[in-house]
């Protein structure tokens, strides 16, 4: 995207030199300064005090499967949040729900919805945890 400016190339040169401690040497410095300058070109610059946009993935854990699937809905359904796909599995005892939640016509923004779906589950024991579909594309 657009390269970074020399000063930037040196704040994570000391910041890489910080984190690699007593094992930095000029090698490893130089590796790791062109991967992180070679990622943070390609993906240009970026606000993460913006709202995320697109999709959100959602995955629950639980001991009962009827319970996750009545806390996601009725939590989904009062933010105006839509599910668009859903997969539900037991594993190792542990009931599994993924699910693909759109923004449709919501006013509510992701934090809220995090908040909402935590709430909900922390309240009945079911694990919520949210992905942005944003961050998912990012990779490494």
């Amino acid at each position: 995207m657009s390269p970074l400016t020399e000063d930037q190339i040196r704040l994570i040169a000391r910041i890489a030199a910080e984190e690699l401690g007593p094992v930095a040497n000029t090698e490893r410095l130089r590796e790791v300064v062109q991967r992180v300058t070679e990622s943070l070109e390609r993906q240009g610059p970026r606000d993460f005090r913006t709202e995320p946009h697109g999709r959100i993935l959602v995955v629950c854990i639980s001991l009962d499967g009827l319970k996750t699937s009545s806390i996601l809905s009725q939590a989904l359904k009062d933010s105006g949040w839509t599910i668009s796909e859903r997969s539900e599995r037991t594993v190792a005892g542990f009931h599994t729900l993924t699910a693909v939640a759109d923004r449709g016509e919501s006013g509510e923004d992701f934090e809220t919805l995090r908040r909402r779906l935590s709430d909900a589950g922390n309240q009945v024991g079911v694990r919520i945890i949210l992905q942005t579909e944003d961050a998912l594309k990012r990779g490494p």
